[in-house]
């Protein structure tokens, strides 16, 4: 007679502790794709800057193909903003142009990469 609601008590408690064990796991699997979400996202904007920097620098160098423009880009469905400047400099009586490059995609805080380049004579 003392055991009548034993097995009731004990279904209870299993399912609160499998309610607990998967709200932690639907957390974590929450967590783990909104971080892969943010690193997808600055690999695409450090490879859109790598692109659109060798694309400066062989105008620069070279004089062929166009000098890539400042505006939004879209990479695998996703809007950029791309920021290019472009300014001369002589360093050490060498005509030198800074390249500078900012792109920023949507809620992330963006990448940015600079370099000089040999002007040409």
């Amino acid at each position: 007679m003392k055991r009548k609601g034993f097995l009731l008590l004990w279904a209870v408690y299993a399912m609160a502790a499998a309610g607990i064990l998967l709200s932690g796991t639907a957390l974590l699997m929450h967590t783990a794709l909104d971080w892969e979400g943010k690193r997808e996202t600055a690999l695409e904007e450090t490879l859109l800057a790598q692109d659109m920097m060798e694309r400066a620098k062989y105008f620069i160098r070279f004089g062929r193909g166009t000098m890539p423009s400042s505006g939004e880009v879209m990479r695998n469905g996703k809007p950029y903003e791309v920021e290019i400047r472009r300014q001369e400099e002589i360093i050490q009586d060498i005509p030198m142009i800074r390249l500078r490059c900012r792109v920023k995609g949507q809620g992330s805080e963006g990448f940015f990469l600079e370099t000089l380049v040999e002007g040409r004579s």
